[in-house]
């Protein structure tokens, strides 16, 4: 499996399946429980990293994931709210897939600084 699918993967079990775990996660605001589900991403990533990258560079990798999915959830969130965008929308779909866009992308920036 290459590093780039094997994030991917993590991405839809964390997102999906972990997630769905936890309860009253405020992303709306910068500082929150949130960081528990950031956190999962970015102890994932460092693990998945570990198998391609050397430690420090996978540490680097878990930083960014965290960081990176810790802006992008902030973001769609307080554009959802600024907006008033309802859940299952149109609006709220193309937030969503802006989301899924910008996670994606991350994925592919960590692949071309660690591969």
């Amino acid at each position: 499996m290459n590093f780039f699918l094997a994030l991917l993967i993590k991405h839809a079990i964390v997102d999906l399946a972990v997630q769905a775990h936890l309860k009253d996660i405020d992303k709306n605001r910068y500082i929150s429980n949130a960081h528990i589900h950031y956190a999962h991403h970015g102890i994932s990533t460092v693990i998945i990293a570990l198998f391609f990258v050397d430690p420090m560079l996978a540490i680097g990798c878990a930083i960014f994931d965290y960081t990176m999915h810790w802006h992008i959830d902030f973001a769609k969130h307080r554009v959802n709210n600024y907006f008033n965008i309802k859940s299952r929308s149109i609006a709220w779909w193309w937030t969503n897939a802006v989301d899924s866009a910008l996670h994606v992308l991350t994925y592919y920036a960590i692949v071309q600084i660690g591969g």
